[in-house]
């Protein structure tokens, strides 16, 4: 069995020590325009040395729902330096799959991706300090809770896992704490400024760091904390 193997079993495998320590595992509904468009549970935890970010998603197309999994690994720092991750979707019938893995020390960045049978030209390029995988930003946000403030943003950069197709795009960020409105006190959460890419979302957050709601105005977007039941229901006619 290569390396590479190892790695992706060693992410498929459940976390089941007495050490592990799960922060939160989450339902999450994302409506546009005030009607929901896919329901997600987003599960992280963290074991010695590694954190690790289950993400399942149910997504409306049309008249059918598909499904797309997500699972990566990080060291359990506050830099939350990556590792490795495992993404799977459906496109047009066919099963897609990108697996991505940081060797040499935490140096080289490699990307392997297929869909169906077809295999993509496999991709690596050398790793930008302080970065970190997208699926993390929660965990980021738990761990570097005490530097982000109303005082000055707090820079970032990500690779999104699944936005991988003929070059590895890296995308900054920064996140800066608002003051709360009548939200943030009937929940007793953050009120922070997120940007990335560009683009502006208002994230409501515990004092872990697992978002209670998420608006994006400029894509009329917006993500709340629900039920299992409730996100389950949220794509039934």
């Amino acid at each position: 069995m290569s390396t590479f193997h190892r790695l992706l079993l060693a992410l498929l495998l459940p976390i089941t020590s007495s050490h592990a320590e799960v922060l939160w595992d989450n339902w999450y509904v994302e409506s546009e325009g005030g009607t929901p468009q896919n329901y997600y549970n987003e599960k992280a935890e963290t074991k010695g040395d590694r954190a690790k970010i289950q993400v399942n998603k149910w997504i409306r197309e049309g008249k059918r729902v598909r499904s797309e999994n997500l699972g990566a690994t990080a060291k359990n720092s506050p830099l939350l330096e990556p590792l490795f991750y495992n993404f799977r979707t459906q496109v047009n019938g066919e099963e897609k799959i990108i697996d991505g893995t940081v060797s040499e020390n935490g140096k080289v960045f490699s990307v392997k991706s297929k869909v169906g049978i077809r295999q993509s030209r496999p991709l690596r390029a050398e790793m930008v300090p302080k970065l970190f995988f997208s699926s993390f930003f929660p965990v980021w946000i738990h761990k570097n809770a005490k530097r982000i403030s109303g005082v000055q943003p707090i820079e970032f950069q990500s690779i999104v896992e699944d936005q991988i197709d003929d070059q590895i795009p890296v995308y900054r960020g920064s996140a800066y704490e608002m003051k709360p409105d009548a939200f943030a006190k009937e929940t007793r959460t953050r009120k922070l400024r997120i940007e990335f890419n560009r683009i502006v979302a208002i994230w409501w957050v515990t004092p872990k760091g697992d978002a209670v709601k998420v608006e994006v105005p400029a894509l009329g977007k917006t993500v709340v904390l629900t039920t299992r039941e409730k996100a389950e229901a949220s794509l039934q006619p």
